[in-house]
Formats: C-alpha cells, sequence, structure tokens
C-alpha cells in the first residue's frame, strides 16, 4: 500500500513537467452563437455582394481568461525598437490579417507584448506564441483585439 501511494505522489509530481500544452484553435476564441452565425452567413467573392460583414458587435469568450496554452498564427508587428526587434505584436490566424481592409473580427487578433523585444520574425512565416491569454481589449492604429498574450516565448511553427 505505501509502495502503491508512494507512486501516486510521485507520478503527479512527476506529471506536469510531461504535460503538453494547450494549442488554442483559433475558434475557440469566437462565442459559440456568434460562430454559428458566421458559418451561416453568406460567403464574401470581394466583388461587393454580399458585403463584408460587420465584426462591430463581435464578443470576447469570457472563459478564456487566464488560460494557458501556445496559439499558432502570424506575427503582425506594432512597434519596432531602434535595434529592429519587435516590442508589441498582433497575432492573428491567417497572413494578411491586419493588412487588407476590414481587419478580422476583434475576438480573432491576440496583442502581445513581450517582457523583451522578440527578433524581427518573417511576416509570412507561421509561428507559435506560447503563454496566457487574458480578456483584455486593445486597440492602436493597427487594429483592435479582445485578447492579449503574456507572451513566455515565440518559435517558429514546424
Amino acid at each position: 500500500m505505501t509502495r502503491v501511494l508512494c507512486a501516486l505522489v510521485l507520478s503527479l509530481l512527476i506529471a506536469p513537467a510531461f504535460a503538453e500544452d494547450r494549442t488554442f484553435d483559433w475558434l475557440e476564441l469566437i462565442p459559440e452563437e456568434e460562430l454559428k452565425a458566421l458559418q451561416d452567413a453568406p460567403v464574401v467573392d470581394h466583388a461587393g455582394e454580399p458585403v463584408a460583414p460587420d465584426y462591430t458587435d463581435s464578443q470576447p469568450v469570457l472563459a478564456l481568461n487566464g488560460a494557458e496554452g501556445k496559439l499558432p498564427g502570424y506575427i503582425v508587428p506594432v512597434t519596432i525598437t531602434e535595434d529592429n526587434k519587435i516590442s508589441e505584436f498582433f497575432v492573428v490566424p491567417y497572413f494578411g490579417a491586419c493588412i487588407h481592409v476590414p481587419p478580422p473580427p476583434p475576438n480573432q487578433i491576440v496583442f502581445a507584448k513581450p517582457d523583451e523585444p522578440i527578433e524581427m520574425t518573417e511576416i509570412w512565416a507561421a509561428y507559435w506564441v506560447y503563454g496566457k491569454i487574458e480578456v483584455k481589449p486593445t486597440r492602436n492604429s493597427v487594429a483592435q483585439s479582445y485578447y492579449t498574450i503574456d507572451v513566455q516565448k515565440v518559435e517558429p511553427w514546424e
């Protein structure tokens, strides 16, 4: 019995070291009722019919506040330091987001301000951004976001 108890305690202590990071799916950042409405919306063909959707009433998923894991996406630099490092950026779900008009809805853009600026990235390459997500609205000249991520690390998506 003592061996079983010791093994159980040891496994509980070791398990977190081997736990995989939660991988966020971009669709998780959209409330369920909003996602259903988007799935039922007509496809926009960029020729003017139908008109692109208005995202001003999009909402965050409050249950994600404090969730930790990794988010795949593309980095859109917002602030660059004098030594050409990125001190603020947005993470977006697809290449070209935030560059075109309109930008994705605020619940599909995550603002990041790492403690230390990161090296300049290849903006056409995908990355993993690790950290804790917070529901914290941000707005600047580039875009508006409902989420921020407390960046622990950034690495290429391979």
